[in-house]
């Protein structure tokens, strides 16, 4: 048998080391792609792809593969977290009407038009609810940086549109931690638990806490950021796992509690961000590199179509119809058309949650991957068109 520094060794093999160097010189290397309109968490995916799948550079043969699996789960806490971090349930109020008009019609068609085809499909009631959650969802993490890119966060569009992603992400989330709890073993525990979370976080922390929260945490969460953040992020996870409930949503809601409880000036995500770019990389490589390029399930390219068919069509429509129900002005209507079909991370969750837990099997898997993929590309180029004209 091996001594702990035996395998610490073993670990830090060439091989290991040749993965980790690939990983991290794709994500430094792929940043000035951002400026063609390919943002580097979908090119990191496709680098996955491209040494992962096809070069095999990445495999569980690989030495210290553990470690780099366990790194890449951290990743997708801290994606989550920062998607927390991100939300801001408040933003909504200023625009009440028109964003829950917009933000009903964008979700729930999508949603419906994902678990029908699921149900159409026969793949049961858990994977059909997952396939309406993955094309319902929008990433505020996409469309946060275009809106900056026009200048369009302090106009009354940007706003809107801003508002009614953070309504999407929302409600995917909700509907996300729901459908884990009727994988739990106790279903009416784990329904009143995920309710109560729900309720804690998505409204008592944010309209009715946040200014105690703020008073006796907001110096530490300054002064101690990262520590406080892991300390949050993990323990809410740990919880989370423990009660029945996925750790991701854990860490989802921990960014969302300290986005209340940090001071109005203080950027925690600026903080985070050091932390974040080293795991979450490794987390999309991985992603990338599970999709079998050499062996592709040709017998699922039916459910694979129909799946991004629906992903792209029925977000399309809610777009426009949720629009035209809140009277929404003609280039407004378009940019929101563009950026609501843009989904990445929740989506990724998503699938890997489905996975795991044995609600789906790879070739939905897949599905929702490569709609992930194909949805920022295609978003990202149909809103700069827009709103550059």
């Amino acid at each position: 048998m091996k001594e702990p520094a035996e395998y610490l060794f073993v670990a830090l093999s060439f091989e290991f080391l040749f993965a980790l160097a690939v990983v991290y010189a794709t994500n430094y290397f792929l940043i000035p792609s951002e400026k063609y309109g390919v943002p580097v968490l979908g090119a990191e995916i496709v680098a996955g792809i491209l040494f992962g799948s096809v070069f095999g550079t990445l495999n569980s043969a690989t030495p210290g593969f553990e470690f780099i699996t366990s790194l890449a789960a951290i990743g997708l806490m801290l994606i989550m977290f920062d998607a927390g971090l991100e939300l801001k349930p408040s933003a909504i109020r200023r625009n009440a009407k028109v964003v829950t008009e917009i933000g009903i019609m964008t979700f729930l068609l999508p949603f419906a038009a994902g678990v029908g085809f699921g149900l159409f499909l026969g793949l049961g009631v858990f994977a059909s609810i997952l396939i309406g959650i993955t094309v319902s969802t929008t990433s505020l993490g996409l469309i946060h940086p275009l809106l900056e890119e026009f200048e369009l966060l302090g106009s009354d569009e940007g706003q809107v549109i801003l508002s009614v992603t953070v309504l999407n992400d929302i409600l995917s989330v909700v509907a996300l931690a729901y459908a884990t709890a009727f994988t739990g073993g106790s279903l009416l525990t784990s329904i009143a638990i995920v309710t109560a979370a729900v309720v804690f976080f998505l409204y008592i922390a944010p309209f009715k806490l946040s200014g105690l929260l703020s008073r006796y945490l907001a110096d530490t969460i300054e002064d101690h950021t990262v520590r406080f953040c892991m300390m949050a992020l993990v323990g809410l996870a740990f919880v989370m796992e423990h009660i029945g409930i996925h750790a991701v949503l854990g860490s989802f809601f921990a960014g969302l509690l300290i986005s209340e409880m940090a001071h109005d000036g203080h950027d925690v995500n600026e903080s985070m961000r050091p932390v974040t770019n080293l795991a979450a990389p490794l987390f999309f490589f991985f992603v990338g590199a599970q999709l079998p390029v050499s062996n592709f399930p040709s017998g699922s390219v039916g459910l694979i179509a129909g799946v991004i068919a629906i992903g792209f069509g029925a977000k399309f429509m809610g777009a426009y119809l949720g629009s035209i129900w809140a009277g929404v002005e003609d280039k407004t209507e378009y940019m929101l058309v563009g950026a609501m079909p843009g989904r990445l991370s929740i989506s990724v969750a998503a699938a890997e949650i489905g996975r795991r837990q044995g609600i789906i099997q790879d070739p939905l898997y897949y599905a929702f991957i490569i709609l992930s993929i194909l949805s920022v590309f295609v978003s990202v180029f149909i809103f700069r068109y827009v709103a550059s004209d």
